[in-house]
């Protein structure tokens, strides 16, 4: 019973994983606050900040590889590392102001 109980739970994170990333949107005018709420997020802030920003293909993977290397960041940064000036710049890619 304890084994089904788990196996739930994972598939639970990994659809709330899958749909944090498939909803990302450059048009989002939540994206500030998508970024701040899941860094404090256990079962999101271990994703990483490169692939949530290229995972649907809207923006290119070298392009935001540059841009993050601009800002001190790198592929490997994580959500949860994330400070709010970090998401402040990742808003700069995308021309958004907060």
């Amino acid at each position: 019973m304890r084994l089904n109980n788990f196996n739930q739970e994972v598939e639970s994170i990994q659809f709330k994983r899958n749909n944090f990333l498939t909803n990302f949107s450059i048009m989002n005018d939540d994206l500030f606050e998508n970024l701040k709420t899941s860094r404090n997020d256990n079962e999101l802030n271990s994703i990483r900040l490169h692939k949530y920003l290229t995972h649907t293909k809207v923006v290119g993977k070298v392009e935001t590889a540059r841009y993050l290397d601009t800002i001190g960041l790198d592929e490997k940064t994580t959500i949860g590392q994330l400070t709010d000036k970090n998401i402040s710049q990742i808003l700069d890619l995308f021309k958004i102001t907060k």
